[in-house]
């Protein structure tokens, strides 16, 4: 094999590899650094046909190098096509023992991804809804630029 030959298939092992299957839902929603009160309600939605194949649900946050605790906590109200809703309490952990960020960032901002759920299957077809507030004791909370959801299949 020429050295042509070997970068050529090494390219396009590379390019092959890094075309994933695109994520079903991908969005994401802006907050005030100046304060993110916790009526202030972030309401993603997505409709799903797909009764039969798993998901993994996962949370993207983004804040400011200056954001004063070592995690987030959040609820999650999900809705579901049935009218029937379920709310859990999320403690999304940003800094390790040290203070130090676990995610990656550039500048002033800091990015991290939590899955959230893993492995899930959606019993019913028709739009769902997820709705996040900040549970923090601070309030308004500052330093929290956005929020967003991602939902992949594994």
């Amino acid at each position: 094999m020429t050295f042509r030959s070997a970068w050529a298939t090494l390219a396009l092992t590379a390019w092959l590899s890094s075309c994933g299957t695109p994520p079903v839902v991908a969005e994401s929603q802006e907050v005030s650094l100046e304060g993110w009160n916790s009526e202030d309600v972030l309401r993603f939605q997505w409709d799903m046909d797909d009764t039969l194949s798993r998901h993994d649900l996962m949370l993207d946050v983004r804040h400011a190098q200056d954001y004063p605790y070592s995690n987030l906590y959040l609820f999650l109200t999900y809705r579901f096509p049935n009218g029937k809703s379920r709310t859990d309490t999320v403690d999304c952990t940003l800094a390790d023992e040290f203070g130090r960020w676990r995610g990656s960032g550039f500048g002033d901002l800091v990015d991290q991804r939590f899955l959230i759920q893993q492995g899930i299957q959606f019993p019913l077809k028709g739009r769902y809804f997820l709705e996040v507030t900040h549970g923090m004791r601070s309030d308004p909370m500052t330093d929290i630029s956005d929020v967003g959801i991602r939902l992949e299949r594994p």
